[in-house]
């Protein structure tokens, strides 16, 4: 009896040591996934920095694309006022 309590006893340190090698690698599987999820959102993190820093650029480039084409339009109305001639100059003089 004394020989089946103690096989009894090894088979189940035996299944512990198992048991235990699985639960080790189930943690190592889980903290290698967390690490390359945190891999993934440092790229993301990084990925759009970079688009709001190209979309802060894109937008300042539009606002000075903007005021030149305002300052461009307003030289365009002047230099159209220059060459108004108004109707009463523009009829030949009758002589």
């Amino acid at each position: 009896m004394k020989n089946k309590v103690r096989d009894i006893l090894a088979d189940k340190k035996v299944k512990l040591q198992e048991l235990t090698a699985q639960a080790e690698a189930a943690v190592d599987l889980v903290t290698k996934t967390i690490s390359g999820l945190e891999l993934v959102n440092q790229e993301i993190d990084d990925t759009v920095a970079e688009i709001d820093k190209y979309s802060a650029e894109l937008a300042c480039t539009r606002v000075e694309l903007s005021k030149n084409r305002t300052h461009n339009a307003a030289i365009i109305a002047n230099f159209a006022k220059l060459l108004e001639v108004p109707e009463t100059e523009s009829q030949p003089v009758a002589s």
